[in-house]
């Protein structure tokens, strides 16, 4: 009997040692099972026959073998001299079945004998590769005339004779250089092609009938051609999308007839419309006209969003149309601009420049107006804004500018609907018209110079706008109907050699200042032209030069500091 220190010396033992116990058994259990399962599992099924031995030696393998070579020889034979007949094919036939007898045998097969066998069947496949390489081009051929004979069905037996012959190669043992896949795909496409071949010849006699009805004006006729050709060609585009009849753009050019077809009568319409809204604008009746421009154009905004594949669709007609509404609609507000113009500048050039002044803000007025509402019209005339805001700006100017202009002007010889400067245009008056002064030789009394031809066009357009009557440059005729007999004083490079101011030097019989020397002055001129005529020299020039009154060509863009100009004041008939 264990004492109690002993027990539980045992137990704690046991609690340490159970794990190691436990787990040990458990391997033990595990290993027992594994070799009672493989000593009491199923047999084998097949019991396995040992393999013969092959010797090198062995009767039956050499005559086999010499078999094989006898035939390979003769098959060569045929070969060396390109002979591809059927009697060749036969003996290459045979060597390979032979030779595939050696290499599937249990007793004689072997890694070299299946080598040797795809060695055979690879030159086998070769040859009859070379033999169908012309019947597949001759088949394809026929297959070609066919088609253009419409013997449909003879097509079709030939093309699928030369396929097959085709894909036999490509499938085959043949070498690489005898496949040729893009063959393949061509000619199964030209198989393809023979189902969508009536349906294109139909989409064709569709399309010549519509065509033959267009031109007869039959125009029923040509919308059922052109439907008839349209559902043709959308079925072959997505049947056959892949064949050479499918043909998307000639399906959307077919949609565009059909839209044009259909909307033909909106356009007839449309365009007796337009005509009438032109005859109400010729004789002046432009209410009417505005009417008629509106029904046109509702027109062919109907034309372009119903039947936007139609040819009759036009972006450009509806701008048209919508200008000469705008014009048409704008007239009674252009005639009243333009009667407000005509009389501000008619009382400008008269001087009564209160009357001008009360008629520029309503002038102003309708300007803006008609830009804004009637931005299309034709009567928009930017210049003619730009005018009046520029007299707006001006006004309490103007009466100082006219006087000094006025002051300056002389008659011309011989004429009395013309006045010229007497002198050259002082730097003054261009800065109070132009806002600027190029001048290089400054000062008030002085005359403008490094001006280009274009700047004194502007100079002359703006002081027209403040005269109330055309400004322009003189002409070589009046330069020198004004010069006359005697020039004056002449300022050359015999004095100072500098500009002198346009009041002093003494004028000539005429009263005219500086027409010779000074500064060389710009004349009239083609503004379509990139060149003008500089008249009198300059006081750079010598005074026996200048008696012989100098012309150069300039360039239009010229400036330089011995350049200026003078103007010229045309009279209205009413004044």
């Amino acid at each position: 009997m264990l004492s109690y220190r002993q027990r539980v010396k045992l137990f704690e033992f046991w609690t340490a040692a159970r794990p190691w116990v436990f787990g040990g058994l458990g391997v033990v259990f595990l290993v027992g099972l594994w070799v009672l399962l493989a000593n009491t599992g199923p047999g084998r099924a097949v019991t396995e026959v040992p393999k013969e031995t092959i010797s090198a030696t062995d009767p039956v393998l050499l005559e086999r073998i010499a078999v094989v070579a006898d035939l390979e020889t003769r098959y060569k034979a045929f070969a060396a001299a390109d002979i591809q007949s059927d009697e060749a094919l036969a003996i290459l036939a045979e060597a390979v079945e032979k030779q595939r007898a050696i290499a599937r045998s249990a007793v004689h097969g072997d890694y070299a004998q299946q080598q040797n066998l795809e060695r055979l069947e690879s030159e086998y496949d070769a040859l009859l590769a070379r033999r169908a390489l012309g019947t597949i081009e001759q088949r394809v051929k026929d297959g070609d005339e066919d088609v253009k004979a419409l013997r449909l069905a003879e097509a079709e037996a030939a093309y699928t004779q030369a396929l097959q012959l085709q894909r036999a190669i490509n499938t085959g043992a043949a070498p690489s250089r005898f496949k040729n896949y893009v063959r393949e795909a061509e000619i199964e496409k030209a198989l393809t092609s023979l189902q969508v071949y009536p349906l294109s010849q139909e989409k064709d006699r569709a399309l010549e009938k519509a065509r033959a009805a267009m031109a007869e004006e039959r125009w029923a006729d040509a919308l059922a051609g052109y439907t008839a050709a349209r559902d043709a060609l959308d079925r072959i585009n997505r049947e056959f999308g892949a064949t050479r009849f499918a043909d998307l753009a000639g399906l959307d050019r077919i949609e565009a007839e059909i839209a044009t077809l259909n909307a033909a009568s909106i356009v007839k319409e449309l365009d007796a419309k337009e005509a009438e809204g032109d005859a109400a604008d010729r004789a002046g009746d432009t209410k009417a006209a505005a009417a008629l421009y509106l029904e046109a154009l509702t027109r062919q905004q109907q034309v372009n969003q119903l039947f936007a594949r139609s040819r009759f669709v036009s972006s450009k007609r509806i701008e048209t149309l919508e200008t000469k509404l705008q014009t048409a609609r704008s007239q009674p507000i252009a005639v009243e601009l333009t009667r407000l113009d005509m009389t501000i500048s008619a009382d400008l050039r008269r001087r009564r420049l209160v009357s001008a002044e009360q008629a520029l803000p309503r002038a102003l007025e309708l300007t803006e107006r008609l830009e804004r509402d009637f931005p299309r019209s034709r009567y928009v005339d930017g210049q003619l804004r730009i005018k009046l805001s520029y007299l707006g700006l001006k006004r309490a100017e103007i009466k100082d500018l006219q006087d000094q202009v006025f002051d300056r002007l002389l008659p011309l010889i011989g004429v009395n609907d013309r006045l010229m400067l007497a002198s050259e245009v002082p730097q003054d008056i261009y800065q109070a018209v132009m806002n600027t002064n190029p001048s290089r030789n400054p000062g008030r009394g002085m005359p403008v110079d490094s001006v280009n031809w274009n700047d004194a066009q502007e100079f002359c357009t703006r002081l027209g706008w403040i005269m109330g009557a055309k400004m322009r440059l003189p002409t070589e005729a009046e330069h020198r109907g004004a010069l006359g007999d005697n020039p004056g004083e002449v300022r050359s490079s015999a004095g100072e050699g500098k500009v002198g101011s346009t009041k002093g030097g003494r004028p000539n019989p005429n009263g005219y200042r500086d027409l010779v020397g000074n500064l060389a002055e710009w004349l009239n001129a083609d503004p379509t032209l990139d060149r003008a005529l500089l008249a009198g020299g300059s006081n750079l020039d010598s005074p026996e030069a200048l008696a012989k009154f100098i012309l150069e060509s300039r360039s239009k863009v010229d400036r330089a500091r011995h350049i200026g100009f003078r103007v010229v004041m045309e009279l209205p008939a009413d004044r």
